[in-house]
């Protein structure tokens, strides 16, 4: 990404690396599971024979949402998080400021990528429902249905997990959805997986776009793939552009924060529940979003550009 400082040389091969990044991830994903249903058995109080409902039987629980909640920080935490940086520091042998290729940049940096965010959510509401709407072929209605049906079984989940009126339940929503998931997944996507397949591609470009694609991919909602491709192809680009893994973890939390925010706002009654989904925005407005949010991202580089050959950092 951009010059490469002498602690990037001495890394392991790429795709080897990249098998053992999906190993930690899933030994993380493990030990997240099991911390998950501890949480949710002693803070929530549900029996191991109820989690074929857990929807259900959380709701159920008093303490039901706070259980959930916990259990989902834990599960990030560890699935995420801990797992790149235990794989960063055990085989790597670097340190978390190693991620980064140029110093932290000036705050316009990050307000700029906040700015491209905002010009390019019309965009991603629009697409979010054209993906919604899509229809696989006649032959593949198998593979639909199943994709239906296990997001339907998941939405009931999200939903109460989403759903929050008070400050300090907004302030932990905030914690678990924007600055844990923010953090983590970008670690792993962007710091890890985009930054080996650079190494092993010696292309940023598709380096960025299947990081994207895997990034998307592991969430399994088909019917969500396309804007959260979108957004991890933006957060990519940011990595690459600034070469500091401190720009898309910003741009991430804003993202999810922004959703949080909004659905709790939607939820005391201040702001139009269509305004937090954003699902119905026309096909004029989505196109203008887009190519606002392009000539932006063209000046963002610009922009890092001059402040490179400047010396501002």
């Amino acid at each position: 990404m951009h010059p490469k400082p002498a602690h990037s040389y001495n890394e392991r091969p790429a795709f080897s690396s990249i098998l053992m990044i999906i190993g930690f991830v899933l030994i993380g994903m493990a030990l997240g599971q099991v911390l998950f249903m501890l949480v949710v058995v002693l803070i929530g109080g549900v029996g191991l024979n109820e989690f074929a409902d857990l929807t259900g039987s959380l709701m159920q629980s008093p303490n039901g949402w706070l259980a959930l909640m916990l259990g989902q920080a834990a599960s990030s935490l560890f699935t995420f998080v801990f797992s790149g940086l235990l794989y960063w520091k055990l085989v790597e042998r670097k340190k978390f400021s190693d991620f980064n290729f140029k110093p932290l940049p000036v705050t316009t940096v990050f307000l700029f990528a906040i700015i491209i965010q905002v010009f390019f959510l019309p965009f991603n509401g629009w697409l979010q429902a054209a993906n919604q709407a899509m229809e696989l072929p006649a032959a593949l209605k198998g593979i639909e249905d199943f994709m239906r049906n296990m997001e339907d079984s998941l939405s009931g989940l999200t939903e109460f997990m989403t759903t929050f009126s008070t400050i300090p339940e907004l302030i932990l929503a905030f914690i678990v959805i924007a600055v844990i998931a923010g953090v983590g997944e970008e670690i792993i996507f962007r710091g890890l997986i985009q930054r080996k397949l650079q190494l092993g591609l010696k292309n940023p470009h598709a380096a960025i776009w299947i990081a994207a694609f895997i990034f998307s991919a592991i969430h399994f909602q088909f019917y969500g793939f396309l804007p959260r491709l979108m957004l991890g192809a933006m957060f990519g680009y940011f990595y690459y552009f600034t070469g500091n893994i401190w720009v898309p973890i910003v741009a991430h939390i804003f993202n999810n924060g922004l959703v949080v925010i909004l659905l709790y706002l939607s939820h005391q009654k201040l702001v139009s529940a269509d305004l937090e989904k954003m699902d119905n925005v026309p096909f004029a407005a989505g196109i203008a979003s887009f190519f606002l949010a392009l000539g932006m991202m063209w000046f963002f580089r610009k922009y890092i550009a001059t402040e490179n050959q400047t010396g501002i950092s």
